[in-house]
C-alpha cells in the first residue's frame, strides 16, 4: 500500500470512530502524520529506544512528512480525504543532543520521533512545503475538505491561510557532512 493512501486511511479510521456517535450536523476531522525516512514509514515511536533509532536514521537527511486528513459530515457519512506532503532537511545532530531530547520525553508521541514546533525545531534546516503539515495538520487542506463535505460557515480560502515560517531560535551550528542525504 502506498504511503499516501496509508496515512489517509488511518485519518479516516480516526474520524469514523468519532463520527458514528455524533448528532446530525456535526463535522469531524481526523488526521494522521507519518515520516518517510530512509527505511520507510515512521509513526510514533512509543519508547525512548525506538525514538533514538528513528532520530539516528533521520539526522543529516532529507525526508518526507505526510499528513492525511479526513473530513466527515456526521452522521450522513459524506466524507473527503486528502494528503499533504512536505520535505524536511534535518541537520546532523550530535549524540549528546539526541540523548537529551529523547530523555525529555517529547519525541515519544511524535511521528518520526521529533516535533518541529518543539525541541527539535533547531535541527531543521529547511522545509519544502507547508510547515503545518510537519506539525500535523495542513490547515488549508483541512478547510478545503470541510468545505467539500458541506461545512455551513464561510471558510477562508487556502490563500488566506498563510504559511508561517518557523522562527529561528538560535543559529544552526556549522554543517558537517551528512552520512545520508
Amino acid at each position: 500500500m502506498c504511503s499516501d493512501l496509508a496515512v489517509q486511511l488511518v485519518a479516516r479510521q480516526k474520524a469514523l470512530s468519532v463520527a458514528r456517535s455524533l448528532p446530525q450536523g456535526t463535522f469531524v476531522l481526523g488526521a494522521d502524520t507519518v515520516v518517510v525516512g530512509p527505511s520507510g514509514l515512521m509513526g510514533k515511536p512509543g519508547s525512548p529506544e525506538r525514538a533514538r533509532r528513528m532520530l539516528d536514521e533521520l539526522k543529516g537527511t532529507r525526508h518526507t512528512v505526510l499528513t492525511g486528513i479526513c473530513a466527515i459530515a456526521a452522521p450522513s457519512g459524506a466524507e473527503a480525504l486528502g494528503v499533504s506532503r512536505s520535505a524536511v532537511r534535518m541537520r546532523p545532530i550530535d549524540d549528546a543532543d539526541l540523548d537529551a531530547y529523547v530523555a525529555s520525553g517529547e519525541p515519544l508521541d511524535k511521528a518520526g520521533g521529533y516535533a518541529i514546533q518543539g525541541g527539535a525545531g533547531d535541527w531543521i534546516e529547511a522545509v519544502g512545503g507547508r510547515v503545518d503539515t510537519v506539525v500535523g495538520l495542513d490547515v488549508a487542506l483541512a478547510l478545503r475538505l470541510l468545505a467539500e463535505v458541506g461545512y455551513p460557515m464561510p471558510l477562508p480560502s487556502a490563500a488566506d491561510v498563510p504559511l508561517q515560517p518557523r522562527p529561528v531560535r538560535r543559529p544552526l551550528s556549522p554543517l558537517r557532512t551528512p552520512s545520508r542525504v
